[in-house]
């Protein structure tokens, strides 16, 4: 009885037109948001090698490294960006040196030369995987469920079923698997056609180090998120006795699930542990680099104050060196300062984002949309990723250009002093992605989440239709 009953859900299901609609959707948008993700990316990957080849041309030398241009250091575009977009057009993607003479070392400043080509995506945001799961797949999970078992007890099919000699138990997993596979197949079946489109097209994420292995997470984990909105649809319907509570009940559980949680968590998180904007940053270390020139200066006047006219002199030469010492000290200080600054935003927006991420694990929403961003190598891992190089690069250039290129400050002009060879050719900034051990660890507990989502959905389901009553 319980294979017929199966068999019977499967035709059912199979046979209805909303598995064609949904596989019509699915081919439809899946391919369509890899093909629009992938011009995005060949746009900003020409931008990248442009940039980088107009670089290389300028900056032979470390004489045009330290009199012309400067030094910069590029992020490339992620290949799997058709996963998630994430934060590529707003995490650095390019960084530059800021240098004064005489005042080392040098500082790279971050920034982001990226924009979207249609204005009307910072709207309605980009259609990439994240979208069509996070969006279509999960409203259409809670549209499939919400009369499972409310609808059937409505139109009285649910007490002629129970009538038999079959359990509820086979009854629930029979709906389920039947009405999962609906979901899943043309999800699946789509999702093989935009990877088959892929290699047509010629494979961009081939030479992406584990690229394969990320894709492959990618889908289990949007898996189990389609499994979870369908599994609280289930639930939803199991403790309802009308198919429209049912179906009221899941919209609001899904908007408040995907549009205001998510968004919720960040305000709650920025009240409890607020951090500086940017803005308020550089203003303060403008203040503290006006405080320093000023004590400096004053300092430097006071001693001026005490030299004699004659540059020649003994005391004149020891005044010089005076001055260098002081001015070394001063920008010590001002670096000091600005270093510790940085410390204290970093440890500020650290101790919030990690307060908004775990307020916002508990929707389902969040632990599908942070890991796609890193799996996808368009999230925060892959910033910090960059910028953890950009530092390294910047101490290089520090100890092979700037260091060696000190201005000595003197009464009547600037003189050179340990020079650097300035036909020899930079440092050069090699990117280096995060490793798949790293996003794996990183995406794991939210993995672990959305395996738990699923488990208590179900079994809410499970124990609620053991005990509804059919009549």
């Amino acid at each position: 009885m319980m294979r017929v009953l199966f068999l019977k859900e499967i035709r059912e299901a199979f046979a209805s037109r909303r598995f064609w609609v949904i596989l019509a959707l699915c081919l439809v948008l899946i391919p369509l948001g890899v093909e629009v993700s992938l011009k995005g990316y060949r746009t900003r990957l020409q931008n990248y090698r442009e940039a980088v080849r107009i670089y290389q041309e300028e900056t032979k030398t470390v004489s045009d490294v330290l009199y012309r241009e400067g030094a910069k250091a590029f992020a490339p575009p992620s290949p799997l960006s058709f996963l998630s977009l994430g934060l590529e057009l707003v995490n650095p993607n390019i960084a530059e040196t800021q240098y004064k003479y005489g005042e080392p070392p040098a500082v790279m400043r971050l920034s982001n030369n990226q924009g979207r080509d249609n204005l009307y995506e910072s709207f309605y945001g980009p259609l990439d995987l994240v979208f069509v799961v996070a969006v279509v797949m999960s409203f259409l999970a809670v549209i499939l469920t919400y009369g499972a078992v409310a609808g059937e007890k409505e139109q009285g099919t649910l007490r002629q079923v129970l009538s038999n000699s079959v359990p509820r138990a086979g009854i629930l997993l029979a709906k389920a698997t039947a009405n999962s596979l609906v979901l899943l197949i043309p999800f699946l079946l789509a999702l093989a056609a935009s990877l088959a489109l892929l290699e047509v097209q010629g494979n961009p994420i081939a030479a992406v180090p584990g690229a394969w292995a990320s894709i492959g997470l990618a889908v289990l984990i949007a898996v189990l998120f389609i499994g979870a909105f369908f599994n609280l649809g289930l639930l939803v319907s199991a403790l309802t006795k009308q198919a429209v509570p049912a179906l009221v009940a899941l919209l609001l559980l899904w908007v408040s699930l995907y549009g205001v949680y998510p968004r919720l968590s960040s305000a709650v998180a920025q009240i409890i542990a607020p951090s500086k904007s940017e803005a308020r940053v550089t203003l303060e270390k403008a203040q503290l680099r006006r405080n320093v020139q000023k004590e400096r200066d004053a300092e430097i006047d006071r001693l001026l104050q005490t030299l004699p006219d004659d540059d020649a002199s003994p005391a004149a030469k020891e005044g010089a060196k005076t001055q260098e010492e002081i001015r070394n000290r001063y920008q010590a200080k001002l670096e000091e300062g600005w270093q510790a600054m940085d410390r204290d935003v970093e440890a500020r927006e650290r101790k919030r984002n990690a307060l908004a991420v775990t307020i916002a694990r508990l929707s389902p929403v969040t632990s599908f949309i942070r890991p796609l961003a890193e799996l996808g190598r368009t999230g925060q891992l892959e910033s910090e990723q960059f910028q953890a190089g950009v530092r390294r690069f910047g101490e290089a250039l520090n100890r092979d250009i700037f260091e060696k290129n000190k201005m000595i400050r003197r009464k009547h002009g600037i003189q050179q002093d340990n020079r650097a060879d300035m036909q020899a050719a930079p440092p050069v900034f090699t990117y280096a992605p995060a490793a798949t051990e790293a996003l794996v660890g990183e995406v794991l507990p939210d993995l672990v989440l959305l395996v738990l989502f699923n488990f208590v959905f179900f079994a809410g389901a499970f124990v609620a239709f053991l005990r509804y009553d059919a009549r």
